[in-house]
């Protein structure tokens, strides 16, 4: 099963314009372009952030436990140019809360109300320490008593890294001595879509569980070109949607977990010849969560004395059946295929899946598919199953 979250602020973080907020842009940016010099490159950082009490509230309310949730991030690209052949985003956990402003890039005069490249504009205190600018790499300021500790370059975001040993010793029972995951989420690409879709699980586990028995404030992502892809000579851009957009395309985190059942009381479809159809609704409402039905039947199906009606008989899908929605208009995946997570379930009446509707944006359609896996085949449904999110 899945729900959805949508940022809930971001901004972008311009080098060539450091005083300007930009936390009303419909755009993120990541990336290198030339300065006005026409020589040295300046560089754009994105960062959004996603509220956690919304994560905690779906995990009580699925009943389901942190560590069996997968979450992905999902940014969509607007414009990309001058990309290398092969880079790598990160997505690095924000060091320092920020403000996020009512700024765009081309505001004349710039607007400083939020945060930019220059400033977090935001006043912080940590480790005994206070300010209001980005943190430095001289500084190196420790959260709590913990082996995290935040850095930066002084402008352009600060980020969370780990000091102290990697190895385990059993005398001194110390979080230092644990490798912490998450601090550093990344995605590669080569020549392939610039679509963000990041596995950042271990980052949203240390914001909700925490560290060695340490809080870690959610500050959000900051994403940025890798440390390679940064102080290189090639240029590039992306620009990503931003909240702000007026398109589908806002930031997004899916939470995939399995609540997947599976009785074989029925019997199994016939691979090579089958039919199926579904009971679903034609709007929803988009505070609804629905048990969608889906029903198989062999499509030439056998007469016989003890089954004198075979056309009604319902069978089921294989227990290796997943699913797949998309958005109607733009074909674009709103939730991509996932053999672990997004499996069909069954009952002794018929196959089904739950949908929580309020991941969706509203006054849109969207369309079902599926996968059959058999063996090393793979079979694809797409039976145009329409269904309109309302509100």
């Amino acid at each position: 099963m899945f729900k959805i979250f949508y940022a809930d602020s971001d901004a972008t973080l311009y080098e060539h314009k450091s005083g300007y907020n930009t936390g009303l842009d419909e755009i993120l940016e990541v990336g290198k372009r030339l300065d006005n010099d026409g020589e040295t490159l300046k560089k754009s950082r994105a960062i959004v952030k996603f509220d956690m009490t919304e994560i905690q509230s779906a995990l009580t309310k699925y009943s389901i436990g942190l560590p069996s949730c997968k979450f992905m991030l999902q940014l969509f690209t607007s414009q990309a140019k001058n990309l290398p052949s092969s880079y790598t985003i990160d997505a690095k956990i924000l060091g320092q809360s920020w403000n996020n402003g009512t700024g765009y890039l081309a505001s004349d005069p710039k607007i400083q109300d939020g945060v930019r490249w220059a400033l977090p504009h935001s006043t912080w205190s940590l480790g005994g320490s206070t300010g209001t600018s980005w943190i430095s790499s001289s500084q190196e300021i420790q959260v709590n008593t913990s082996s995290l500790y935040i850095s930066g370059s002084g402008t352009g975001g600060s980020w969370l890294y780990q000091s102290g040993s990697d190895s385990f010793n059993t005398g001194l029972f110390n979080q230092t001595f644990f490798h912490q995951i998450g601090l550093n989420e990344q995605e590669s690409f080569s020549l392939r879509t610039t679509d963000i879709y990041m596995d950042v699980t271990d980052a949203i586990q240390l914001w909700i569980s925490g560290s060695g028995g340490f809080s870690i404030d959610n500050n959000g992502f900051l994403m940025k070109f890798s440390e390679s892809d940064e102080s290189n000579n090639d240029k590039g851009v992306i620009s990503f949607f931003s909240r702000d957009t007026h398109t589908i395309y806002v930031p997004r985190l899916v939470m995939l977990f399995d609540t997947s059942e599976y009785d074989d009381t029925l019997s199994q479809i016939d691979l090579d010849s089958y039919a199926i159809f579904t009971k679903t609704k034609s709007e929803y409402k988009d505070t609804e969560i629905s048990k969608i039905r889906i029903y198989a039947r062999d499509k030439f199906p056998i007469k016989s004395p003890t089954n004198l009606f075979p056309i009604q008989t319902i069978n089921r899908l294989p227990e290796t059946t997943y699913y797949a929605i998309r958005d109607a208009a733009t074909d674009e995946y709103i939730i991509p295929f996932d053999d672990i997570y997004n499996k069909v379930s069954c009952d002794s009446t018929s196959n089904f899946i739950y949908v929580d509707m309020n991941s969706f944006m509203p006054e849109r359609y969207y369309r079902l598919e599926f996968k059959i896996k058999d063996g090393i085949t793979e079979q694809y449904i797409d039976d145009q199953i329409y269904f309109k999110v309302v509100r």
